[in-house]
């Protein structure tokens, strides 16, 4: 478990979430500049598949939130991800939507200008191995959370197809930390690539028995939704040897309180 052998501090740590996406669109090659430029720790992205079992940087199952998908014919509803291969999918527009919503106010506040945005030029759609020659070429460190892909034809195959893209890109395991809903793929990850970090997602509440559950799929951490976190938690899973990290944390108060009660990073949308 290497992973946290990248940074001079052990804890206080700020995991960019899907980029810096409070002022670049999320999960695009800008959003990473951006959180590398802006001093975060690491950065968060998610990786879900094309039709053609590409492995891709987005983290909705579907099309409409994050592109301009609704402006192809081609495209039809629901606009599912996995519908479309990614030479399809690398039509899409996914950074002109940011400019039009803004949606943390950035522009609007002045946090960054419509201009900056305009000339860094349409962002299209990463696959996962370019995201990786990325980290690899800058020696930084990044969270991998595989989305849940029950439900779809790559539920089985998800987890050995993000493996192989590290191992393709080669000499990168301890920068990787790969985390989860699915806890399934936690535990075949363990199997698969028992040398990289990985964690355990989880929203709304918690696994009953957490500690023995942590241990069942081979997690070295957990990494829980705010709202579900405590301190009491916090510090019984750090004496049972597990790293804490929590998400989404955009309150500078409430990084200072959990990275006082123990938690290792914060994924924050602010860096």
């Amino acid at each position: 478990m290497n992973f946290w052998k990248n940074f001079s501090k052990q804890n206080n740590l700020i995991a960019a979430h899907r980029g810096v996406r409070s002022v670049r669109a999320e999960n695009t090659m800008s959003a990473f500049k951006e959180a590398i430029k802006r001093g975060a720790d690491f950065l968060e992205l998610d990786v879900g598949f094309s039709k053609d079992g590409v492995a891709i940087i987005i983290h909705d199952d579907t099309l409409e939130r994050t592109s301009d998908v609704k402006e192809h014919s081609e495209f039809v509803k629901p606009y599912r991800v996995v519908d479309y291969t990614l030479e399809e999918l690398s039509k899409l527009d996914f950074s002109s939507w940011f400019l039009e919503s803004d949606p943390f106010g950035s522009i609007k506040d002045g946090r960054v200008s419509k201009k900056e945005l305009e000339d860094e030029g349409v962002q299209r759609i990463l696959t996962l191995k370019e995201a990786l020659e990325f980290v690899k070429e800058h020696s930084f460190a990044v969270n991998i959370e595989i989305k849940d892909m029950r439900g779809t034809p790559f539920d089985k195959t998800a987890v050995r197809k993000v493996i192989e893209v590290i191992n393709e890109v080669g000499d990168i395991e301890d920068l990787i930390l790969i985390s989860s809903f699915n806890h399934d793929y936690i535990k075949e990850a363990s199997v698969l690539a028992p040398n990289i970090t990985r964690a355990a997602l989880q929203e709304d509440n918690h696994p009953d028995d957490l500690i023995n559950h942590l241990r069942s799929i081979n997690a070295h951490g957990y990494h829980p939704e705010l709202k579900i976190t405590d301190r009491e938690q916090i510090k019984a899973l750090n004496n049972a040897g597990f790293f804490v990290n929590v998400y989404t944390v955009n309150d500078e108060n409430e990084k200072k309180r959990l990275f006082k009660e123990g938690v290792k990073a914060s994924f924050s949308d602010f860096v």
